[in-house]
């Protein structure tokens, strides 16, 4: 199995913002995808899985943004049967960009990380390894907090 990693750097300043794929098909590609999302330049990326389902289109039938910050990776996981976030740690602080939106305590340590992207990669479903917020369960109370947030 093989994904397609979208790779966004420089946003939000679009003028600036590139965008990049890197094939994902092994633990050392998974390896080097964090190491690149881990850059300061980096600010998330995308990831399709080749082995999933395409609608009439070719679209994908999933929709999967990641983000590392510091210690953290986060990951949002959007299918026909699921959307939301992995229960992380809940030391794990938001992520509130314009791209890149994580609820607090949704970042997993990076060797949780590394091993969910593994597990995605030999599957092609939604990890296992990990419990997983569904977004109705945050969706309120990380909307009120981001409001919160932006009227400081």
């Amino acid at each position: 199995m093989s994904m397609r990693a979208g790779l966004w750097t420089g946003l939000p300043d679009l003028d600036q913002a590139e965008h990049r794929y890197q094939v994902v098909g092994c633990a050392a590609d998974v390896d080097l995808l964090i190491t690149y999302l881990s850059r300061p330049d980096c600010n998330d990326a995308t990831l399709e899985h080749f082995g999933r389902d395409t609608d009439a289109d070719g679209e994908a039938d999933h929709n999967v943004v990641l983000a590392v910050r510091g210690p953290w990776g986060y990951v949002n996981f959007v299918d026909n049967a699921f959307s939301g976030w992995p229960k992380g740690d809940p030391a794990a602080p938001y992520v509130d960009e314009p791209y890149t939106d994580y609820p607090p305590g949704v970042g997993v340590s990076l060797p949780m990380f590394r091993e969910l992207l593994l597990e995605f990669l030999a599957t092609g479903r939604r990890p296992k390894v990990v419990e997983w917020y569904d977004e109705g369960e945050l969706f309120h109370s990380w909307r009120l907090q981001r409001m919160a947030l932006h009227e400081k």
